[in-house]
């Protein structure tokens, strides 16, 4: 059983962890109950047995928290990557209200904040008495902060009104290519087959919409550091926030194999060009003009991935 996010909303800080402790130790359950259920599986292939209805109701809840937890931890990176922690600043790495996860989420960090306090509260009640003047007040300001964080979150979850979100779309920035200054996602996307160009359309409308299908940070390669990827089976895009509602798009290609360092590299060479000239984008998006001439660049993407022709309704 899952976090019951129903009555999550109402429940208090302490019942909030307890909740997350219970989640925690059920998902170390379910994975160690199904690595002996794949097992079990690959050790008699040739028995074909089909699943009850329980055991597709049972799998397809474990889908949407997989989904869920996928989402959160794009969004908790983005929240924790904050160097100001104001309502403007935190409402700009929240996902749009339009999102399926949009208050699961934010009250999920609410959650994790609680946690933290809850920490730093059992370490003075323990450790006060030992610490010196600097440390009590650091941590005493750890709670002071973290409980701010937290109402500025819960005003969110509250007050915002989401139909004030719904027909606001991102504006999409496609980076250049340096030595020539054509815009690089026109060049890659020819190397695409046009099997794939649905696809790339739902990723590319994921970012104008908020919504960042199967989104990811990546974490463990300084060389990306501060780069995110929205993918769909093989199919990727690589891209970084340069405003509340400018996404600059770095890169566009299909992922043929799970491990390859060509690719790798070949993206890591896209995004250290992209960061020389970041800072000049980011100056650029206060053009009209500027956006006037991407935003050309789009409908002409969309166009060239046969948006006008499949997509008759609804915004470009």
């Amino acid at each position: 059983m899952g976090i019951d996010y129903d009555n999550f909303l109402y429940m208090s800080s302490t019942e909030m962890i307890e909740y997350l402790d219970m989640k925690r130790r059920q998902t170390e359950i379910k994975r160690k109950e199904n690595k002996e259920l794949e097992s079990a599986f690959n050790s008699n292939v040739s028995r074909v047995v089909m699943p009850s209805k329980d055991i597709q109701i049972q799998d397809e809840k474990k889908v949407e928290e997989d989904d869920f937890e996928k989402e959160f931890e794009y969004y908790f990176g983005e929240f924790k990557g904050l160097k100001e922690h104001t309502t403007e600043s935190i409402k700009n790495v929240l996902p749009e209200p339009s999102n399926y996860y949009y208050e699961k989420i934010i009250m999920r960090l609410i959650a994790e904040i609680s946690r933290d306090i809850k920490e730093y509260r059992e370490i003075l009640i323990t450790f006060g008495s030992t610490m010196d003047k600097e440390e009590l007040e650091e941590y005493r300001n750890e709670i002071v902060f973290n409980n701010a964080v937290r109402l500025i979150l819960k005003d969110i979850l509250f007050t915002e009104e989401k139909e004030e979100y719904l027909d606001e779309k991102n504006k999409l920035i496609f980076v250049p290519i340096k030595s020539t200054g054509k815009i690089r996602v026109f060049d890659e996307m020819k190397d695409i087959p046009e099997e794939e160009y649905p696809g790339f359309i739902e990723l590319f409308q994921s970012i104008k919409d908020g919504t960042f299908k199967n989104a990811k940070r990546f974490t463990n390669n300084v060389n990306l550091s501060g780069a995110s990827e929205v993918k769909g089976h093989q199919i990727r895009i690589v891209y970084q926030r340069l405003s509340k509602d400018c996404y600059a798009i770095v890169s566009v290609f299909m992922k043929k194999t799970q491990n390859n360092d060509n690719y790798r590299k070949a993206v890591e060479a896209k995004y250290t060009e992209y960061k020389a000239m970041e800072k000049e984008l980011k100056e650029s998006i206060k053009n009209p003009e500027f956006l006037e001439k991407h935003k050309k660049y789009e409908d002409d993407l969309f166009r060239m991935l046969g948006y006008d022709k499949d997509n008759s309704k609804g915004e470009k």
